[in-house]
């Protein structure tokens, strides 16, 4: 990784389509995706990307399928206890009829499990909501990356993503967003890197890189 306070060459290491995620390699980024003419992220550097487009933007359904589900860790896990919890509850009902205590018992942690789940599931698709909205109407402001780091408390195929933390301002207030990104360029981002970065009017904690970052 490069010094503190040093930027990459813009382009030097390429950038990746938030939108579709084909790597567009040193020397061929441009201001849009030229696989799914999404717009894409600046390459790590002093450069920021194109403005975002005044709302309604509309967002690709690959990706808002991915937010919500697909790439939506407690959605998934949420689902699958869900799942398990309604499970232990149907059996739970059935053994009521031979065994009563034993049913009772199956059911109530089927219900318990299940309930666990599905609350899970709820508050992660909440929360990926809430980011959509913001892509898609959030006001614009200028940002700045404050820092970028590995995420160890997630780990898909052997891999974690990296942190990517922010800064902008509203009405001379300072306020802070995180996202976090796969794409090992990401690592070359550097503290002070400029961005743009799309809010809730009506709640401006609710926020988010524009474009994201793969």
């Amino acid at each position: 990784m490069m010094q503190h306070g040093m930027f990459a060459a813009p382009g030097a290491a390429g950038v990746t389509c938030p939108w579709c995620k084909h790597h567009w390699p040193a020397g061929m980024v441009a201001v849009e995706c030229g696989n799914c003419g999404g717009a894409l992220p600046a390459p790590p550097g002093p450069t920021r990307a194109a403005a975002p487009p005044p709302g309604p933007r509309r967002l690709p359904e690959r990706y808002t399928r991915e937010l919500l589900f697909s790439k939506n860790v407690g959605a998934i896990v949420g689902t699958i206890f869900a799942s398990l919890g309604a499970v232990f509850a149907a059996i739970g009902l059935g053994l009521c009829f031979v065994l009563l205590p034993l049913g009772l018992s199956f059911f109530a942690f089927g219900a318990l499990f299940g309930g666990i789940g599905w609350g899970l599931r709820s508050g992660s698709r909440k929360s990926a909501l809430r980011q959509i909205d913001a892509l898609t109407r959030g006001l614009v402001a200028e940002g700045q990356l404050v820092g970028v780091r590995p995420d160890h408390s997630e780990i898909i195929n052997g891999r974690s993503p990296y942190r990517i933390e922010y800064v902008f301002y509203v009405n001379g207030q300072a306020l802070g967003g995180s996202t976090k990104g796969w794409d090992i360029v990401n690592a070359l981002r550097q503290p002070g890197e400029p961005l743009w970065v799309v809010f809730l009017p009506e709640d401006p904690g609710v926020s988010s890189i524009w474009p994201p970052i793969a």
